[in-house]
């Protein structure tokens, strides 16, 4: 739960500071993200994802495209029944602009070199040739010979290669026509742009000559500073070439271009004077991109989201249509009015919903949930953990709770077993300093031993216990424990932070996972093999859909079997030899010839982990579409 920031959204957090612009300088009265996030900072995490739970819901309205077709969603980005007035409006920032259509008049051809002549004035014959640019391709006269500029040079022309035909003096030079796949426009600008920024890549052009018309999207844009031209020409390079062909001969009908931008006005109820964002691109490389300007920038109202990636090549039919309309859920047309937050009422379910969106994020590997320690919630976690079988649930106890008897951390743990220890439970809360001055307050831990775990990570390695490790940031704890509470406690896998003396710094002092499986006791046994687990099914994707042959179990057993060296030399599993460590088994006993027949290969692979020390096998299965790993 957080004051601000969007809702069920997983949000890429690397520093303490992002999160407090995104999700509020000071934590919401009751709940506990703020400190959890601070926790993991200062113990070392460098990167989370944040996800924040509501009961609440924002103001929103989906609009159209010019093809009209719904396309985008336009939400408040403040919970609640927030009434907009929103407007978007097209803009052109290039208009009144043209293909550029030079001419120049011969005054001689030798060989590869065209001289062309002065105009009078300051059009000398210098100024003419410098219409012309090395990468134009030209034609002289009527006879349509197209022809490559390699280099301009005074009055004189240079081409690429000898004209088939020979040009005398009076023959017209200019651009040949720009035919079916031509990617580099010259512009001419309106002249009142001149000195303004407005073509940039990522620039969306239309040019129309006659029923001639095509859209595109611009890759590069080079300014050319023609001497003693009044319009500010510019060579573009488009993304995806013409499609049609464009007439540049200078007697004839102008090719009109303009840009296609919009215009997003906003006024919040009760405001006077709209906010107004101007010259949005339509394409993440321009400077204006309207995500970047809208969903990224803190101070603005609203976000302005696709519904679905814009489909390639239907430009501009896939930008937002005009529109004026009051967001308020008076009616079909007018959006949906969001819901209040009542922070008093939210449900387990709604942060399952919110730890539903983590699915689809492969970084993730700890999971955690500070604001309800809920057995519901709990339980959800771990359904979640075994699920994605890539991750790891660090589960709070509940404040206040004792040791032993009623509402204990003792009967808490029963109802949190994971068989396969994909959890693990820590007791009990700490003392931290709170935001401003005053006693120490109590946070749940999880959000200092996700830092713990991070900083360990780093430092030794998944296969070294997370325990006998300080917590920074923190005071002290909720309850003191004795030895001997700590032996019981332990024991039956919770996993406790002690105080030694009574007068020490927090210490971590416990690594066990609530399994049932023995196997399975210790979090760095479970970690380690997800670790391996996910390695292995990623190292060896490439073996899909190869030749399912003995040279092809060759490589793999090689290519596993270095990665496990490797695990083995960093000290993640024991044995004195590899072969004491691990084996890896590829043979015909597993995959029979009927399995070859199906697609499948299987690989066995058994390891022994620095504690418990014995072998735990794991068998890889991998076919054509997928892979599946059972321990």
């Amino acid at each position: 739960v957080a004051a601000r920031g969007a809702l069920d959204l997983p949000t890429k957090v690397t520093s303490w500071d992002q999160f407090k612009r995104t999700f509020g300088d000071e934590p919401v009265p009751g709940f506990q993200l703020w400190y959890a996030v601070r926790g993991f900072f200062q113990n070392g995490g460098t990167v989370c994802y944040v996800v924040r739970a509501s009961n609440g819901s924002y103001t929103h309205i989906e609009l159209q495209n010019r093809a009209n077709s719904p396309a985008f969603l336009v939400s408040a980005r403040q919970v609640g029944a927030v009434k907009l007035t929103l407007q978007v409006s097209a803009a052109h920032l290039v208009d009144a602009t043209s293909l550029y259509r030079p001419q120049a008049t011969l005054s001689s051809h030798d060989g590869r070199e065209l001289t062309v002549q002065s105009e009078g004035g300051s059009q000398t014959a210098e100024v003419v040739a410098a219409r012309f640019r090395p990468g134009d391709v030209v034609t002289v006269g009527t006879l349509g010979e197209r022809l490559d500029v390699v280099k301009v040079s005074g009055d004189k022309v240079r081409l690429a290669r000898e004209p088939q035909n020979t040009y005398g003096n009076g023959n017209s030079l200019r651009l040949a026509d720009a035919t079916a796949g031509t990617r580099v426009f010259r512009l001419e600008l309106d002249p009142n742009l001149n000195g303004q920024e407005v073509l940039f890549p990522g620039t969306i052009l239309t040019i129309v000559q006659g029923t001639s018309t095509i859209t595109r999207i611009v890759e590069s844009v080079f300014p050319e500073h023609l001497p003693t031209i009044a319009k500010p020409t510019y060579r573009v390079t488009l993304r995806r070439g013409s499609d049609v062909t464009f007439d540049l001969d200078p007697g004839g009908a102008l090719a009109s271009v303009v840009s296609e931008e919009f215009d997003v006005r906003v006024t919040m109820d009760g405001a006077s004077t709209p906010l107004v964002f101007a010259g949005l691109g339509f394409d993440a490389a321009h400077p204006r991109f309207y995500q970047k300007v809208l969903n990224e920038a803190a101070d603005v109202p609203i976000t302005f989201e696709p519904i679905e990636p814009a489909a390639l090549g239907i430009l501009p039919g896939s930008l937002p249509a005009d529109i004026t309309v009051l967001v308020d859920g008076s009616g079909p047309q007018n959006g949906v009015l969001g819901e209040p937050e009542t922070l008093v009422d939210l449900l387990p379910q709604d942060f399952i919903d919110a730890l539903d969106t983590l699915e689809p994020i492969d970084d993730v590997n700890l999971v955690a949930c500070p604001d309800d320690t809920s057995d519901t919630m709990q339980q959800a976690m771990i359904a979640h953990c075994e699920l994605m079988a890539d991750r790891f649930a660090i589960l709070d106890s509940r404040v206040g709770a004792p040791p032993y008897g009623a509402n204990s951390v003792e009967l808490h743990r029963q109802s949190v077993v994971s068989p396969r220890g994909y959890a693990a439970l820590y007791y009990p809360w700490l003392k931290v300093p709170p935001l401003g001055p005053g006693a120490p307050i109590l946070v749940p831990p999880s959000g200092h031993v996700c830092g713990v775990i991070a900083r360990s990570d780093a430092g030794r390695g998944v296969h070294k216990a997370p325990a006998n490790e300080i917590f920074a940031g923190a005071l002290g704890v909720e309850r003191v424990l004795s030895d001997s509470d700590h032996g019981q406690l332990n024991l039956q896998g919770v996993n406790v932070t002690r105080v030694f003396g009574g007068v020490g710094r927090p210490t971590l002092f416990g690594a066990r996972t609530t399994a049932s499986d023995l196997n399975w006791l210790h979090v760095s046994t479970r970690r380690l093999f997800l670790y391996i687990e996910e390695s292995l099914a990623e190292g060896i994707r490439w073996a899909i859909f190869e030749p399912n042959n003995l040279q092809l179990w060759k490589k793999l057993k090689r290519s596993i079997s270095e990665f496990l060296v490797r695990v083995w030399r960093d000290g993640g599993l024991f044995g004195a030899t590899r072969e004491e460590a691990f084996y890896v088994r590829i043979d015909e006993d597993l995959n029979p010839f009927s399995e070859q027949a199906l697609g499948r290969l299987h690989i066995e692979i058994g390891l022994r982990p620095t504690y418990p020390a014995e072998f735990i096998v794991v068998h890889i299965g991998i076919w054509p579409g997928g892979s599946e790993i059972v321990e």
